[in-house]
């Protein structure tokens, strides 16, 4: 039964490694403003951000209540 549940739990940790490590990243989208996406690194993040800005890059931050979001850049 241990060896059973010690798979489990190792074919958990390799199956979803995107989801055990993720973290909140901050971008601009095309309608210039700043919107999160959770990923777990900074090139999942902007290869899965929606609407991402052709000059937008991603920040990380600590959590969905950073002072950052939900602002708007002019210019984009």
């Amino acid at each position: 039964m241990k060896k059973v549940l010690g798979m489990v739990a190792l074919a958990a940790t390799v199956a979803l490694p995107g989801i055990s490590f993720a973290q909140t990243y901050a971008y601009v989208n095309t309608s210039g403003d700043v919107s999160s996406v959770d990923a777990a690194s900074a090139d999942a993040a902007l290869m899965t951000a929606p609407n991402i800005g052709v000059h937008s890059g991603v920040m990380m931050i600590d959590d969905s209540s950073n002072d950052v979001l939900d602002q708007t850049v002019t210019g984009v």
